[in-house]
């Protein structure tokens, strides 16, 4: 089994001077990724980095963090992208958990690092990516420059590290739930199962050039990384999510497939947006995964780019990858997230743990490849998701009598009303319905005498103006009465996350 680093060693020699990497005007050759990374694990290895340490990673996307993962990998290391969205609390609690002494970060997230540490730092080694960076050096006390390293560093063969497949090579750390972030281990083997199966199922190959859009620090950004890696295929680093800039590298750079959440395309099909003014041949397809994503809109995406294959997904981060929906069923099952993946199976349980009926809601369980071993540091939480080599997702779903599942929800994000558990998700979906709603989330309330009210944050298209009268009038048509929103805000925008996904616990 070849290890995501063997993997890169492989490509160089298979592709040395393909372009593996693609940022603004600057373009890195496989052979190039390869020898820089192996500069700096030597660097690494120098420093006493071993098999198992942690090394953070803290930076806006850049070719730069490239380097850094592969060397972290061919050290032994374990990588742990931080989410450059991170502010203070958040990042210093990664840094805690995971006793990190050894990071990388570019000179913007250095003002946050250094917001942090005042007088005293825990981490041992910083390792800027960036030329030049304004840390502290009485507070910071070893500061290293990675062109300097690039320049100085041995290229020699890096020594054996006696990895296996079962040994953990990430740590990632999720986002966008209550508390602090809790970090999902992912093995050697999880990273090489998915990138083959997915790269399988996409069909990736030689000829691909292949958007990345969201930070490293997610699961399906990494994805995309080495399936493109392992295909010899040009990965294009998006650093602007200005729905104009993004379709000028779809065309400028004859983008093959672009995988991104429901929020980011939502984004892309606004009035303001220049997607539907073009064609794009050369895209040969999109995957869709993270959150509901409304059919009129997924309908709308599917008239502008009625050439592209369209594959639906659905998975967590424990689990990487649990189902999809091939492009010819996309039609007649365009709701549905599909079936498992090679090597899974999906099952719907009930509150007792018994197997439901097709048709019957539950929860999402996932079994086989891509189960992550737990959660970082958290022996309390981990047997509660993770069960005889099941991912308890906490996720509502149902798969009907073909076998495709449908995802309706998070489990846990049920409002109880008037002695009802409600999908906000079911409720978001008919709103979307009403001609000039642009987005909206259903929030509860709660309220002494039915548990919570129904709230619906609505956001309406640009120029349009909404009452509340009319979103309650609609949902009265279409919803049982205890579905029907009590509260209706409206707001100019919602919060969002890192990859664009509407920030649910900020609202």
């Amino acid at each position: 089994m070849l290890l995501i680093h063997e993997i890169l060693e492989k490509s160089s020699m298979d592709y040395p001077h393909k372009e593996a990497v693609v940022c603004g005007h600057r373009r890195l050759f496989y052979k190039d990724i390869e020898e820089a990374s192996i500069k700096l694990a030597n660097f690494l290895i120098s420093c006493g980095v071993t098999k198992g340490d942690r090394i953070g990673i803290f930076s806006n996307k850049d070719m730069e963090e490239i380097i850094a993962i592969f060397a972290v990998l061919k050290t032994g290391g374990i990588f742990v992208h931080i989410n450059p969205q991170y502010r203070e609390s958040q990042l210093s609690h990664v840094i805690l958990d995971c006793n990190i002494r050894i990071l990388f970060v570019d000179n913007i997230k250095a003002r946050i690092l250094e917001k942090i540490y005042t007088e005293k730092s825990p981490i041992d080694i910083i390792i800027s990516l960036s030329p030049v960076t304004n840390l502290n050096g009485q507070t910071f006390e070893n500061i290293y420059y990675l062109n300097n390293i690039l320049k100085e560093s041995s290229a020699d063969k890096i020594p054996c590290n006696n990895l296996n497949e079962n040994d953990t090579a990430s740590i990632i750390y999720t986002s966008g739930s209550t508390g602090m972030p809790k970090g999902i281990i992912v093995t050697h083997k999880i990273f090489h199962d998915s990138t083959l199966i997915s790269a399988s199922v996409l069909e990736n190959n030689f000829n691909d050039r292949l958007i990345s859009v969201t930070p490293f620090s997610f699961d399906g950004a990494l994805s995309q990384l080495f399936t493109s890696f392992l295909s010899g295929a040009t990965l294009i680093l998006q650093q602007s999510n200005l729905p104009g800039d993004i379709v000028r590298t779809l065309l400028s750079e004859r983008i093959t497939g672009f995988h991104a959440v429901p929020s980011l395309w939502i984004m892309l099909l606004q009035k303001y947006s220049s997607l539907a003014k073009h064609d794009y041949p050369h895209l040969r397809y999109i995957s869709i995964i993270g959150e509901l994503f409304p059919e009129n809109y997924l309908i709308k995406l599917k008239q502008i780019l009625n050439k592209t294959k369209f594959y639906i997904m659905y998975g967590t981060t424990e689990a990487f990858r649990s189902t999809y929906l091939p492009p010819e069923d996309f039609e007649r099952k365009r709701l549905s997230v599909g079936k498992p993946f090679p090597g899974v199976e999906i099952s719907i349980v009930d509150e007792q743990n018994n197997p439901c009926e097709p048709g019957e809601t539950g929860e999402i369980v996932h079994r086989g490849l891509f189960v992550s071993p737990g959660y970082w540091n958290d022996h309390e939480k981990t047997p509660e998701t993770f069960k005889e080599n099941c991912v308890y997702t906490r996720d509502s779903g149902k798969i009907d009598g073909e076998g495709y599942l449908y995802f309706l929800g998070r489990k846990d994000g049920m409002i109880k009303t008037s002695g009802y558990r409600v999908s906000p998700e079911e409720i978001e979906r008919c709103i979307y319905q009403i001609e000039n709603i642009k987005e909206v989330v259903i929030t509860g309330v709660p309220d002494k005498d039915i548990g919570n009210k129904i709230k619906a944050v609505v956001v309406c298209k640009d120029g349009i103006a909404l009452t509340h009268g009319d979103v309650i009038n609609y949902c009265k048509k279409q919803l049982p009465y205890y579905m029907v929103p009590q509260v209706v805000e409206f707001r100019r925008d919602l919060p969002r996350t890192a990859t664009n996904k509407i920030n649910r616990s900020a609202i």
